[in-house]
């Protein structure tokens, strides 16, 4: 057996976890199988499809052991009594089996964080969606958790996606995938881990030291700025940062909220022809930003600075395996919500971020984020980590800077099919940082894009209102969209006509 070690920004995720704030990430994918008739997918045959496909990641079968007292990054080593019963699960809406029911459900299960004793994944089969709308009676989803030290969620997307393909095959389940060679993994003794972790503190301070002399005006500036920050959040009780204090700033309670809607894709794609150079991420932007200004401003918690957005790019090689762990980058976008919405706004979003998703840019700001946390001594990062939710925390005063997060998923334009049920829609649910209270998740298949958010409970004690607003700002890019169309048909109808005036 082979010792892998947790790396350094993975690290953070399992430093960062506690009640108030666990950091798995889960993934809802809904299922149509009315096409099955009377032969429905049972439980036990997608009990048995994950047990033909557990092994092609090592997260399936594998658990962490922390060090002692955290002198060190955590290691990986093998569950010798790993239970897939445990890990899948089986359980259904009461009735009528609404929406409302359904995002209790998946809140509920968002809040509970994993058992960190055992596999860091869970799969939940709920069933009894009979009037969710868009789905058929009898349709079902699939909820999938799994911590985010173990894999981002791109890379738990492309595991979930690999339970599906893009035929009706009924009997999928009976035809096991090819497994990869499993990566035995080992945790060295609790002395051995003492030893490491003070040979590799020692290493990260030379190095730590090193990048600060090299780095110094540059990160002098940048700590001064936080420290000013902070100071000044400590002597007036809020933060005061570049984008305006709202209530998805405060420190993070144990229970969260889950809503959101699916909408038209050919809607977004025909807003972002409207304005050049933009893309249906600059248009996903605009309608956050919007559908948040718009709770707020109803909450009475208009803010006078524009709102930022914290936007989550993969930057994962093409391939990459699940192995190397997380790789995102984040980057702060202005919402520019002091701009009419929805067009000048766009235009504004796409004028001063024209490349959202810019690889250099974004593989740029990964890199140095992970050079920063590879050269902190892990007692430094775990110390960090159990203050985070303090209300001066360093982890509270950088994402305080983004008043929302947005990341963007993408599951393809072909159907996609598990023994048979189609699936309808999906979407992710990243988990909450404190500072940043609300995430957004656009989430891209076939014809339509899943636009879902989750929260605190305590900060957003009615996220059917937040609803109602991502609602309206999606029926103003509809409308906006119907007077552009009749308009351009007016100005066409009198080109035309006075064509023919002038032929006459």
């Amino acid at each position: 057996m082979a010792i892998y070690q947790v790396d350094s920004e993975d690290a953070n995720f399992f430093f960062l976890e506690k009640t108030e704030s666990p950091t798995h990430i889960s993934l809802v994918y809904l299922y149509d199988q009315s096409a099955l008739g009377k032969e429905p997918v049972r439980f036990t045959q997608i009990c048995q499809h994950m047990a033909n496909r557990i092994n092609s990641a090592p997260v399936f079968r594998q658990k962490i052991r922390p060090a002692p007292r955290n002198i060190d990054f955590p290691y990986w080593e093998d569950d010798h009594q790993f239970d897939l019963d445990f890990h899948v699960r089986h359980l259904a809406l009461p009735k009528p089996g609404d929406w409302r029911q359904f995002c209790i459900q998946i809140a509920r299960l968002h809040s509970r964080p994993l058992d960190l004793n055992r596999p860091l994944w869970e799969l939940y089969v709920i069933e009894g969606l009979d009037k969710v709308d868009g789905c058929p009676p009898g349709s079902f989803a699939l909820y999938f958790k799994v911590h985010h030290g173990a894999m981002d969620e791109f890379t738990a997307l492309e595991l979930m996606q690999s339970l599906n393909v893009h035929q009706p095959d009924r009997r999928q389940h009976e035809h096991p995938k090819q497994h990869i060679a499993h990566l035995r993994a080992t945790a060295p003794s609790a002395n051995e881990m003492v030893v490491r972790g003070v040979v590799n503190n020692t290493l990260r301070s030379a190095r730590l030291a090193m990048q600060l002399a090299a780095n110094w005006s540059t990160l002098g500036r940048m700590a001064t700025g936080l420290t000013l920050r902070l100071a000044r959040r400590a002597v007036d009780g809020e933060a005061v940062l570049d984008s305006a204090p709202t209530r998805f700033a405060r420190p993070l309670g144990s229970a969260r909220v889950f809503e959101g809607g699916f909408y038209s894709r050919r809607l977004i794609d025909d807003m972002a022809a409207r304005v050049p150079g933009a893309t249906p991420s600059h248009v996903l932007l605009a309608i956050c930003g919007e559908a948040m200004r718009a709770y707020l401003e109803r909450q009475g918690e208009t803010a006078e600075v524009p709102l930022q957005a914290l936007l989550m790019v993969n930057v994962r090689n093409a391939g990459a395996h699940a192995l190397i762990g997380n790789r995102i980058a984040v980057s702060q976008i202005g919402l520019h919500t002091g701009i009419a919405y929805p067009l000048d706004r766009l235009h504004a979003i796409c004028s001063t971020h024209p490349e959202l998703h810019s690889v250099e840019k974004n593989e740029l700001t990964s890199f140095r984020l992970r050079s920063l946390y590879q050269n902190l001594p892990a007692p430094l990062m775990a110390w960090l980590g159990r203050n985070a939710n303090r209300r001066n925390s360093v982890h509270r005063g950088i994402l305080s800077a983004g008043n929302c997060g947005v990341a963007e998923m993408n599951g393809g334009d072909k159907p996609l099919y598990m023994m048979g049920a189609r699936l309808i829609g999906f979407t992710g649910i990243p988990p909450l940082f404190s500072g940043c209270g609300l995430m957004f998740t656009a989430s891209t298949y076939g014809d339509r894009i899943g636009l879902t958010f989750v929260s605190d409970r305590d900060m957003l004690p009615d996220p059917r209102q937040l609803r109602v607003c991502l609602d309206e700002a999606v029926e103003q890019i509809a409308t906006h969209l119907a007077q552009a169309q009749t308009k351009s048909g007016r100005h066409s109808a009198t080109t035309q006509r006075r064509t023919a005036d002038a032929a006459a």
